[in-house]
């Protein structure tokens, strides 16, 4: 509870500002709990030990985004990160839901794109996946009702996003931001000893032959 409290207050504190990178927010959030353990307040210690290790140069930070794509042709329900998924170049960069070992994620935005396979359906799963590793991916308005469903983001057992509709990838024409981007009003960090999911609901199936993409995007730890 005081993480996500800490994370609402550096957020809004720059909300009539431009967006701050995701570095920044990393940055901000694990040295305010350093702050907190100067002053004997509670604070948590795997926030300091990720601080002192970007201090001694044990660890760096590095631009990173988690991605899966999934096919959702006459489904209503559809969770795009699963336990038997495993890492595959166009496919997803992605193992069993979790992040690789050792690994502080803090994502600050989500992109979701879509788009339709053209001509028949793939007659096996190999097929398929070739198909989705030449697909173009486009605002998720391309295909018809996937605007009108709701996402939700858990991870860390926690809910991180409940329930928003798919509305909010609809950006065409703002140009301030790019197709299919929504940036976390309280962005959260995502651990690597538990699973994550992004789920999607629709009100009705999707379409046939309809493709899905989502990358989780911010910033995270690696060795230096």
């Amino acid at each position: 509870m005081y993480l996500r409290l800490i994370t609402k207050y550096l957020i809004l504190k720059n909300m009539n500002t431009m967006k701050k990178s995701s570095r920044s927010q990393f940055l901000e959030i694990v040295n305010a709990h350093i702050s907190l353990r100067d002053q004997a307040k509670k604070f948590d210690p795997a926030m300091v030990k990720v601080a002192t290790g970007i201090k001694e140069g044990r660890l760096q930070l590095a631009d990173t985004a988690y991605y899966s794509i999934k096919f959702a042709g006459n489904k209503a329900n559809i969770d795009m990160f699963e336990t038997q998924d495993a890492k595959e170049i166009g496919i997803t960069n992605v193992t069993q839901a979790k992040l690789q070992k050792d690994r502080l994620f803090l994502c600050n935005r989500i992109i979701l794109l879509a788009s339709e396979i053209e001509g028949d359906l793939p007659g096996s799963d190999s097929e398929l996946k070739k198909v989705i590793k030449q697909t173009n991916f486009d605002s998720i308005k391309k295909v018809g009702g996937l605007q009108n469903g709701v996402f939700s983001l858990i991870a860390n057992k926690k809910i991180i996003i409940d329930e928003r509709p798919m509305q909010d990838f609809a950006t065409d024409g703002n140009t301030t931001i790019n197709i299919g981007t929504y940036f976390l009003e309280s962005p959260r960090f995502i651990r690597d000893d538990e699973e994550f999911e992004f789920n999607i609901e629709l009100g009705d199936d999707a379409p046939e032959k309809a493709l899905i993409k989502v990358v989780l995007a911010g910033t995270a730890t690696i060795p230096a």
